[in-house]
Formats: C-alpha cells, sequence, structure tokens
C-alpha cells in the first residue's frame, strides 16, 4: 500500500511539472505605441485630465509643480500630450518652459527626464508624430523641434503652423 502511495504521489508530481512545462510565453515584437495625432486635455478644477479616446486619465498637477512650484489652482487651460512609439508620453502645456518624458508604468506616468523649451515656453505648443521622432512646433512662431527619449533638438521653421 505504502508503495502504491508513493507511486501516486509521484505520478502526480510527474504530471504536475509536465503540465506547468508546456505552459508557452508569448511575445508580440515591434509593437508601436504611437498616437497619430496629439491629444488636447481641458484640466478641471482638481487638476484631472481625462482623454476618453485613448483611455488615459491622470493628475496633471505635479507637472504643473514642476513648472511654477504651485498647486493651489489649477494655472493652464489645456494639456498637450503625445504618446511616441517606444511608448514614451511627451507632455507640455502653453507657456511652460519643459516638454515631460514619462514612462508607463502599473496605473502611473513616471518622470524619466524634461527637455526645455524657452524660458517663456510656447503659447501655442502642438505635438506631431513624425516617422523616428516627435515634432513639437511653437505654432505662434514656426519654430519646431525633434523630440525623441535622449533629447531635443531644433528643427527649424516650419510653414502653416496655425493649421498643425
Amino acid at each position: 500500500m505504502k508503495r502504491y502511495g508513493r507511486a501516486l504521489t509521484g505520478i502526480a508530481v510527474m504530471a504536475m511539472l509536465l503540465v506547468s512545462g508546456c505552459k508557452q510565453s508569448m511575445v508580440i515584437s515591434d509593437v508601436n505605441y504611437s498616437q497619430p495625432i496629439e491629444s488636447v486635455l481641458t484640466p478641471d478644477e482638481d487638476g484631472i485630465v481625462k482623454d476618453e479616446r485613448y483611455g488615459l486619465e491622470f493628475n496633471m498637477l505635479p507637472l504643473q509643480y514642476m513648472e511654477t512650484q504651485d498647486t493651489t489652482s489649477v494655472t493652464t487651460s489645456e494639456v498637450r500630450y503625445i504618446r511616441g512609439a517606444s511608448g514614451w508620453f511627451y507632455i507640455t502645456a502653453p507657456t511652460y518652459q519643459h516638454v515631460y518624458l514619462m514612462a508607463p508604468e502599473k496605473n502611473e506616468l513616471v518622470f524619466r527626464e524634461k527637455f526645455k523649451i524657452g524660458e517663456t515656453g510656447f503659447d501655442k505648443p502642438a505635438f506631431n508624430q513624425r516617422d523616428g521622432f516627435i515634432q513639437l512646433v511653437n505654432r505662434s512662431t514656426g519654430e519646431s523641434y525633434r523630440l525623441t527619449p535622449e533629447g531635443l533638438e531644433e528643427e527649424g521653421l516650419t510653414t502653416n503652423t496655425e493649421d498643425q
């Protein structure tokens, strides 16, 4: 009887090992996370912005604090963001001096870097998705910049910037 119990236990252990060893993990490579156009969001009185189209919601007050060291009230009427091909979020707002690079994590956007765009920022910033980079445009002046996770680089003047 003891042998039968041991044999049964051995068979059960081997069966569990075989079943667990057969579980395959799947990896899908070359995923492009980019969204084709920027989102322009209006914060509520608590600083919450919601993008119904892409299902994103976050509090923009930590970004505002990095810009102004003030969170007593929301100081901007819009927040602009775009998601690059590798999944990074680029976020700014009118008159912000920086573009913020944020990494998506579980239930979080984690600050990775900020790129200075000027002492006064842009009154009319806009993001465009380009092949291999995000374009930041100052619609007031026509200046444009290339944004990647590695940095910001001036491109020159664009045309028809009010339509972008």
